[in-house]
């Protein structure tokens, strides 16, 4: 590369001393260039495509067991048998699509109005959204900034959930201080919804969903990846454990009208919805506790 600007330089009529001057600093940008490129794709660093594109986070490569640990409390006989899964760098949104972001998307005509219940205000995560509507969303930001975002697989999910962790949830503290990471049913629901449902012995301030970014983050610096609305996946739904992609890509046949969501929600109780593990329902299903977070793979240095 330095050679090819050696020679380009020689065909420009300047002084020498002019020539090497410009050659430094073709050599300093060249560098820079090249430094910035490698931070692009280290793990943890944070950037945006546009203005109202979400934030990603990039994560790093690892391999982990996926599935429930036999040990958890409330894992289903359904879960299989644990498999090694290898997962490549890629990003993922910081925080779950809001409905700014959404709104963002209506007014460019590539998403459709939906119902926004009376407590959900623009950085709220938004619900309501089936998965045919949530890879509409992928479509149109692929669309608007020319890169390949599309939903997380099940795999990439579940890793994302546990950062380097081999617990159910990533947290691993009482259930006294699961408020301070998520938003689920606690007792400040209960209190003001007076639903009956079996909550937790804390309170985080929300009796519905609550804004992007309140709670911890977890160790890879990503938001919510348990409880405040549950996440549609690419999946179908798996007929059975054999055969499974080790590699984190989608599984895209079985049951395809049947699509995976993962994460929990504000509606969650009792443990056994706060764990990481596959569940399934119909592509055209909304929730007022369903939505979605967005990945983007990243291509090797």
């Amino acid at each position: 590369m330095l050679g090819i600007l050696q020679k380009k330089l020689n065909t420009i009529e300047a002084t020498p001393i002019l020539k090497q001057t410009l050659f430094v600093l073709l050599v300093f940008a060249t560098c820079a260039l090249h430094s910035f490129a490698a931070q692009m794709v280290e793990p943890g660093y944070e950037f945006k495509d546009c203005d109202d594109c979400p934030i990603m986070v990039v994560i790093p490569e690892g391999q982990y067991g996926m599935g429930g640990p036999p040990i958890d409390q409330g894992r289903p006989f359904s879960e299989g048998e644990l498999r090694l899964v290898n997962v490549p760098r890629f990003s993922v949104g910081k925080y779950e699509i809001t409905v700014n972001q959404w709104r963002a998307c209506v007014n460019d005509d590539g998403c459709q109005e939906i119902k926004l219940e009376d407590w959900v205000e623009g950085e709220h995560p938004v619900a309501n959204i089936s998965w045919t509507e949530a890879t509409k969303y992928t479509k149109w930001l692929s669309q608007k900034t020319e890169k390949p975002y599309r939903l997380l697989t099940e795999a990439e999910w579940e890793y994302v959930a546990r950062a380097n962790g081999t617990r159910a949830r990533f947290f691993g503290v009482k259930k006294e201080e699961i408020c301070r990471f998520s938003n689920v049913y606690d007792e400040t629901a209960e209190e003001v919804l007076g639903y009956g449902l079996e909550s937790l012995p804390c309170s985080d301030g929300f009796e519905h969903s609550a804004p992007v970014g309140t709670f911890k983050p977890n160790q890879f610096g990503v938001h919510d990846m348990v409880g405040n609305v549950w996440e549609w996946v690419e999946d179908c739904q798996a007929t059975h454990w054999r055969n499974a992609p080790n590699d984190s890509s989608a599984r895209v046949s079985g049951i395809c009208t049947e699509r995976a969501y993962r994460g929990g929600s504000w509606l969650s109780h009792p443990p056994k919805y706060l764990q990481t593990h596959h569940r399934y329902k119909f592509l055209g299903s909304r929730e007022i506790d369903l939505g979605f977070r967005v990945a983007l793979s990243l291509d090797a240095p």
